[in-house]
């Protein structure tokens, strides 16, 4: 009798289950009414219904689970690498920091140690001009990510005085390089339009010709905290908001004044380019944040009274109007010059990789295992309720899944020594993603710039915050990238003893997995779930499930292994199709816009994030916009939106109608590719 392959009668009972699964996955979609009006909307409950039911069966089912007991050498590992990776003295890991480069030194040190090859080419050119190309020698991939700001030129004077430069005033770090002069008009907060019909501004205000003096913040109460939000300040208070709408009125230059009473840690501190206090809310560097073609400079309280002393007025008398409505009020005989130039140096930081090299005819070929090592650093970005100057050590995202890359670099290597002289092996290519938090710019860098050709990567297998499975189900996505993958991650994920749910609560796009997704390799997204500890400084090591991740981790190595020794190919699903896109539907967009988009209460696409270098940033579109027309046609929702999505070709160019704050503007958009 022939002995019966345990995986591919695993895999043949799969794919009849999963056939089933999938038809019945067509009918889920979420409930957008609580009383139902149509067959669909009943069948959208229904499904709803199932998935909470489904949901709640896996985790009694975790919460049930007898694991196997985890080798006590392995948990000791993981424990090392993440309680360095994750402590408050990597400074958060934003790029830039000392902290991201002592992390991404300690990584290539443990892939050293392993005994693994660096991943990347280095390229010098020789004094002819030759360049010389050598493979394998680095474990660093240089990432552009923007550009460090300096002031080439700062001035500023009032009726002939001139001010001292970082100390009475600084340009922040999108104001545009030019010169401004002219008369000074106090603009109150310069919120276009507020709650309770607040207005900053009358419909036909023309402030050409003026420089426009605004105060930080928004409307607040005599204990210095926001009329218009419980717990700190709302979108009205962004600066770039404000700078937006005075520069459309006409604006020469733009001064902003700090309110020293507001109950603020930030309240009194001259804002200057390398000041990211909230709400001004732009990162240093960010080459798709915005940027103004006036001078934008920020101006102590004492400079402000001193300007507004040639009016005869008094900066807290105007401070008070404007908590109560709107106030244009020209400053005359306030004669303002400034020269502003800012230098950008491009700036970049690291992905770090490493190669286990395959054996015979598969080394050609990549399985990579990523997962990226940044996060927000000090919450200049990113930070979830505004803990900004305060170090978000980011223990499960992602120091976590980090550590779970190098812990399953450590097994792959042992068990690779352990394979026959004659054996077929894809290599491991293990990579660590900076500059994920700005929009997953380290994994596109490294997909557009590959060790490889991209066809030579077999699948990718990311690991994203997987410290805090404590009894709940893993979350797994993509399983519906490729059958061949879907089948052989069962397969161990069965054999692991861990319950797991086929989806992820967050979707399958908020994660470096996405950009290999884009280029068509089959992946899978392990993931234990958002937490209420998420972009905050109490992301901390303390609360990791040790035990959890490291068997994760453990886990994705086994798929890894067995995709490596398989030598039939992992076909992605658009690859399998024979008809065109018109035969299918079509149902593939062929651009990407740059965004992350949910539903507005009032109709419409309301910007939940742009991302850097597309088509949303170069437009100038801007978190909290609400975009309610495409080319002229109404936009109701994301589901409305997405079939016209599909309409465009790379190329193309859209007029989109966006409120911003009240304030309805017009904004070109040029479409691109998705890489």
């Amino acid at each position: 009798m022939t002995q019966s392959n345990p995986f591919r009668t695993h895999l043949s009972r799969f794919l009849i289950v999963s056939s089933v699964v999938l038809f019945g996955a067509s009918l889920q979609a979420p409930a957008w009414s609580s009383t139902p009006e149509t067959a669909r909307e009943m069948r959208k409950q229904r499904a709803q219904r199932n998935l909470e039911e489904n949901k709640k069966n896996l985790q009694r089912k975790a919460r049930d689970a007898k694991l196997p007991e985890m080798d006590a050498l392995i948990i000791e590992e993981y424990t090392r690498m993440i309680e360095y990776i994750g402590d408050a003295q990597r400074e958060g890991r934003a790029p830039g920091t000392q902290g991201i480069k002592d992390a991404a030194n300690y990584i290539e040190n443990e892939l050293k140690q392993i005994g693994l090859q660096p991943a990347f080419s280095e390229t010098e050119t020789t004094e002819d001009g030759v360049e010389i190309v050598t493979k394998n020698a680095s474990f660093r991939q240089a990432v552009p990510i923007g550009y460090s700001l300096s002031a080439k030129v700062q001035s500023m004077s009032v009726n002939g005085d001139d001010l001292i430069a970082d100390h009475e005033f600084a340009p922040l770090a999108y104001s545009g390089s030019t010169d401004a002069e002219g008369e000074v008009v106090f603009t109150g907060y310069a919120v276009v339009s507020g709650p309770d019909g607040y207005l900053g501004f009358d419909s036909n205000e023309n402030l050409e010709g003026k420089i426009a003096m605004c105060l930080k913040y928004e409307p607040m109460d005599e204990q210095g905290n926001s009329l218009w939000r419980e717990d700190g300040w709302s979108h009205h208070s962004r600066l770039t908001y404000k700078i937006s709408a005075l520069e459309r009125r006409g604006a020469e230059a733009v001064l902003i004044v700090s309110v020293d009473d507001a109950n603020d840690i930030n309240a009194g501190i001259l804002d200057s380019i390398g000041s990211t206090s909230p709400p001004a809310g732009v990162r240093r560097g960010n080459r798709g944040g915005p940027k103004f073609d006036i001078p934008v400079l920020s101006i102590t309280s004492e400079v402000a009274q001193e300007i507004l002393d040639r009016g005869g007025l008094q900066l807290d008398e105007l401070i008070a109007r404007a908590n109560i409505e709107g106030v244009v009020e020209e400053i005359d005989g306030s004669a303002i010059e400034v020269s502003v130039e800012i230098e950008r140096t491009p700036t970049f930081t690291d992905n770090v990789g490493a190669v286990l090299e395959g054996k015979g005819e598969l080394a050609d070929e990549y399985i990579v295992i990523g997962a990226h090592y940044d996060h927000v650093g000090y919450g200049h970005f990113g930070s979830r309720g505004g803990h900004t100057g305060i170090i978000h050590p980011g223990a499960d995202d992602n120091a976590s899944g980090t550590s779970g890359v190098i812990l399953a670099a450590k097994r792959l290597s042992e068990r690779y020594t352990q394979l026959a002289p004659d054996q077929d092996a894809r290599s491991v290519l293990f990579l660590l993603f900076t500059a994920e938090e700005s929009g997953l710019n380290g994994s596109r860098f490294y997909v557009n710039n590959p060790i490889a050709g991209i066809d030579q990567h077999t699948i990718m297998l990311n690991m994203d915050m997987i410290g805090r499975l404590e009894s709940d189900p893993l979350e797994i996505g993509g399983f519906e990238s490729s059958k061949e993958l879907d089948a052989l991650a069962t397969y161990h994920l069965d054999n692991s003893g861990m319950v797991y749910d086929r989806n992820t609560s967050v979707g399958n796009g908020r994660s470096d997995h996405a950009n290999f997704e884009n280029k068509d390799i089959p992946n899978m997204f392990f993931f234990t779930g958002l937490h209420d500890d998420y972009h905050t400084p109490d992301d901390t090591l303390d609360k990791i499930d040790i035990e959890g991740a490291a068997r994760i981790a453990m886990t994705v190595s086994d798929i890894a292994f067995g995709a490596a020794m398989t030598s039939e190919p992992f076909l992605h699903a658009r690859d399998i199709g024979t008809g065109t896109d018109d035969d299918q539907g079509n149902s593939q967009p062929k651009v990407r816009i740059g965004i992350i988009p949910a539903d507005h209460t009032k109709g419409g696409l309301l910007i939940q994030r742009v991302f850097d270098e597309t088509s949303a940033s170069e437009a100038g579109l801007m978190q909290y916009d609400r975009v309610t027309h495409w080319n002229g046609e109404r936009i109701k929702s994301v589901e409305s939106w997405s079939p016209v999505l599909l309409k465009h070709q790379p190329g193309d160019v859209v007029k989109l109608t966006v409120d911003r704050g009240g304030d309805v503007i017009e904004v070109e958009l040029t479409l691109k590719g998705i890489e």
